[in-house]
């Protein structure tokens, strides 16, 4: 996938549950990305509404999707997101860290300067700019971490 390819996004579905430290709604969207030609990547956003001091993640199950493929045609690349900015993280012991989606999640030494880290980014861009659930996160990108 080129970083430079436009991508779509494709919303899927969600879930809620209570965050164990605050009690506040801990919100999860997932869906496809794709390009003009085949699915690229699955993503998963996963933040505390009403909590910007709880930074969201975003993780991207990204590789060869569909007939003939699995698990091992696919990495996970996970991202923090802050009002500071965004970081790649460690991709181990995320909920998307699932061999059954998944061959193996790659650490943040594995992605970070390498043409990899370009798509990424370009993932996380297409979904943060496409999929309105995740709106919310759009005003804490002023809010200070607290």
């Amino acid at each position: 996938m080129s970083a430079q390819s436009e991508l779509f996004v494709d919303p899927w579905a969600e879930s809620s549950t209570h965050c164990a430290c605050c009690g506040n709604m801990t919100k999860t969207v997932w869906g496809g990305v794709s390009s003009r030609e085949r699915s690229v990547a699955v993503y998963y956003a996963q933040w505390t509404a009403g909590s910007p001091n709880h930074n969201p993640n975003f993780d991207f199950v990204i590789g060869a999707w569909g007939d003939g493929t699995g698990p091992d045609d696919r990495i996970l690349v996970s991202m923090l997101y802050s009002p500071g900015g965004l970081m790649v993280i460690d991709g181990a012991g995320r909920p998307a860290d699932d061999r059954g989606l998944c061959g193996r999640a790659l650490t943040r030494e594995e992605v970070v300067g390498t043409p990899l880290a370009a798509s990424a980014f370009a993932l996380f861009d297409a979904v943060w700019l496409q999929d309105e659930r995740i709106a919310e996160l759009h005003a804490w990108s002023g809010a200070a971490d607290g």
